[in-house]
């Protein structure tokens, strides 16, 4: 009777749950009211682009320098780079403790190490050296537009001077098409060298060894000894080289005991002086014709190593007072295919107010207030510059709220700058710094008056 009583109770059961199954399908929606329900939409509004000048937006601070000339043909706009090299010694270094001759350099040579180049290999390239005699402050922004007179006297003869190929046709054929260090090797009078070995051995009053103090670490030997040189390009309009590294030897001659024991026989040695990054190294770029390129208005322009670069104004107001919410905003910047050189791989989205102290700062993209982008398929696409806007609106509708003048007084407080860089990640990817990136490169972007760049937004609301 138990197990027929259990029977009846689970054929109800189940003739219940079938009653149901015809509308539990929308059973989710059935208990959410109308007005709860979230719908997305996609929405698309218009930024609008022009050009500018960089002009004093570029850090000269840099591991790699340039020296030379190079017309762009395409454009007729020329562009030329000098630098500012300071050398540093290794700490605690010292010449041998005896047996030096006396004003015995034997050879003082500026050696600029070449890594790439751009243009015409055999045309012959002039430089000139200057003594500088001023020193470069550590800790402070120097621009590419820099004055470099300033730091030498230019109304003295160059130190040195030297005509080149970059490359070395007097070298055999058969280490010009191997792999070989490409170099620039420009002797300077051994005075220098001379100069270096006589304060090494300075003595005071006493006859104390006084002078190796100021090669005991880079600071004290640029501030004391030597403060750097001026490398200008004076001749060779259509080749500019990279230079990852400059190297000042000085040798030098000491006496060593021969097998007699005696101090009778001479000794060369070399002691090297190198730049890098515990040193200062400064650019200095000119360009001529550049302006009427920043004055077209049916594209934009970024070009590179200095120059121009392509502003956006963002029409922050419109998108957030129009949007009940940003899920996603995309904006894309399509590339012609007309540059010279390689295009950048990699765009900095920052404000324009916000990008000298950005690389002064050497802050990282933060996807709030910069953001990165890379080269894909011929564009660079910011996939979600959301967080900008509501920076850029709240800090609009605070201003207005205190000062009817404000907009006015912050023209720029919507507009973003596009900025070819480079960075260096770890391991995982992370991005551990961004810096210019100065390679030889023009580009042409879609925009200008010509093309209102779409601005791709995802919003969701609640239903009314």
């Amino acid at each position: 009777m138990k197990r027929f009583s259990y029977l009846i109770l689970a054929i109800t059961a189940i003739f219940a749950l079938t009653q149901c199954d015809d509308t539990t399908g929308t059973l989710g929606s059935s208990i959410v009211p109308d007005h709860d329900m979230v719908t997305a939409r996609t929405d698309t509004f218009y930024a609008k682009s022009a050009t500018i000048m960089a002009n004093d937006s570029i850090l000269a601070n840099t591991s790699d320098v340039y020296l030379g000339k190079y017309t762009d043909e395409k454009d007729n706009t020329s562009f030329s780079s000098n630098f500012i090299t300071q050398f540093g010694c290794t700490e605690g270094f010292e010449f041998p403790s005896e047996g030096v001759i006396g004003d015995s350099a034997t050879y003082t040579i500026l050696r600029l190490y070449i890594d790439k180049y751009y243009g015409d290999s055999l045309n012959a390239m002039h430089c000139e050296v200057y003594p500088l005699d001023k020193v470069l402050e550590e800790g402070t922004p120097y621009y590419t537009n820099f004055t470099p007179e300033e730091f030498y006297n230019n109304g003295e003869k160059p130190l040195a001077s030297k005509t080149f190929n970059v490359i070395d046709y007097t070298q055999p054929d058969s280490i010009i098409n191997g792999e070989y260090t490409r170099r620039i090797d420009i002797t300077l009078p051994n005075s220098i060298g001379n100069m270096f070995i006589e304060k090494f051995y300075e003595t005071d009053s006493e006859g104390n060894r006084v002078g190796n103090k100021y090669f005991s670490n880079t600071e004290e030997f640029i501030k004391n000894i030597f403060k750097g040189v001026y490398v200008k390009c004076t001749q060779g309009d259509g080749t500019l080289v990279k230079i990852y590294r400059s190297r000042l030897d000085i040798g030098f001659a000491r006496y060593i005991k021969s097998s007699s024991g005696q101090l009778d026989s001479i000794q060369p040695l070399s002691a090297p002086f190198y730049s890098g990054k515990e040193v200062m190294q400064v650019n200095k770029f000119t360009n001529s014709n550049i302006e009427k390129l920043a004055e077209e208005k049916n594209h934009t322009y970024i070009k590179t190593p200095a120059g121009l670069f392509t502003e956006v104004t963002l029409p922050v107001i419109d998108i957030v007072e129009n949007c009940d919410s940003l899920n996603s905003v995309k904006i894309a910047f399509e590339k012609y295919n007309d540059g010279t050189g390689t295009p950048h791989t990699t765009l900095l989205m920052v404000r324009k107010g916000n990008m000298h102290k950005f690389f002064i700062k050497s802050d990282l993209a933060d996807n709030k207030t910069s953001y990165l982008a890379g080269l894909a398929e011929n564009k660079y696409t910011f996939s979600n510059i959301s967080e900008i806007l509501k920076v850029l609106y709240k800090e609009y509708t605070e201003g207005i709220a205190g000062d009817s003048d404000w907009e006015a007084k912050n023209p720029d407080w919507n507009k973003v700058v596009l900025v070819p860089v480079t960075t260096t990640s770890d391991t995982y990817g992370n991005v551990l710094k961004i810096i210019h990136d100065i390679r030889l490169s023009s580009i042409r972007l879609r925009g200008g008056d010509a093309y209102n760049i779409p601005i791709e937004i995802v919003t969701s609301k609640f239903n009314d």
